[in-house]
């Protein structure tokens, strides 16, 4: 395999699973903890506050969803998408 070859693997398999690490550096993180909570207080919704932060990942890097996992490795989602970049 050639060094751009591997990169681009690596660079794919983290877009694929960037949501799940979003949400882990929240909830790994007190302060950042204490305002998802507090946010998903004032919109009253969770799956609404989660969805929202899904939506922003796809459009601040320019991916789209292709699949679902059931196991994410964060507490604070059930499911998240799985994301690549768009092709044009």
């Amino acid at each position: 395999m050639k060094l751009n070859n591997y990169i681009k693997k690596l660079l794919d398999g983290f877009d694929e699973q960037i949501t799940d690490s979003l949400f882990c550096y929240i909830q790994e993180d007190r302060l950042r903890m204490n305002e998802y909570l507090d946010m998903v207080a004032k919109v009253g919704d969770l799956q609404e506050v989660n969805k929202q932060i899904g939506r922003a990942v796809t459009r601040h890097y320019n991916l789209k969803g292709f699949d679902t996992e059931e196991n994410p490795k964060n507490t604070l989602t059930l499911t998240y998408s799985k994301l690549k970049k768009k092709t044009t």
